[in-house]
């Protein structure tokens, strides 16, 4: 099993100091995040679950963005929540459901964060 890059987790440019962990907004915007100067807490909250949900679970694409389809049309997905050792997350159930008179999609990720025990 290998251990997840602080890269692979949060975007090429994060990098961390003795004080700071760095995100950049910018390595979000793939995962759906409009950056601006005043993001809602919880926007970056759910752009950093989906960046990190990406080295786990998600659909193949094409250079343009476009999901990669069989011949059914059926969209190809891939699953590495087992290759790494100490965290794994995946998306449990989509659903819709009514919200301030409109339709949302909620979406339910599991967490599973691992340590080592020595006995």
């Amino acid at each position: 099993m290998q251990a997840l890059t602080l890269q692979e987790l949060f975007g090429d440019s994060a990098y961390q100091t003795a004080t700071e962990l760095v995100i950049k907004k910018s390595d979000l915007v793939a995962v759906g995040l409009t950056a601006t100067g005043n993001n809602r807490a919880e926007q970056l909250v759910v752009a950093i679950l989906l960046q990190v949900l990406s080295n786990f679970q998600g659909v193949l694409t094409d250079e343009n963005g476009n999901q990669i389809t069989d011949e059914l049309n059926n969209s190809i997905t891939y699953d590495n929540r087992n290759l790494w050792e100490f965290l794994e997350i995946f998306r449990w159930d989509d659903f819709l459901k009514e919200r301030d008179h409109s339709v949302i999609k909620t979406s339910t990720f599991v967490i599973h964060s691992y340590d080592v025990q020595t006995d």
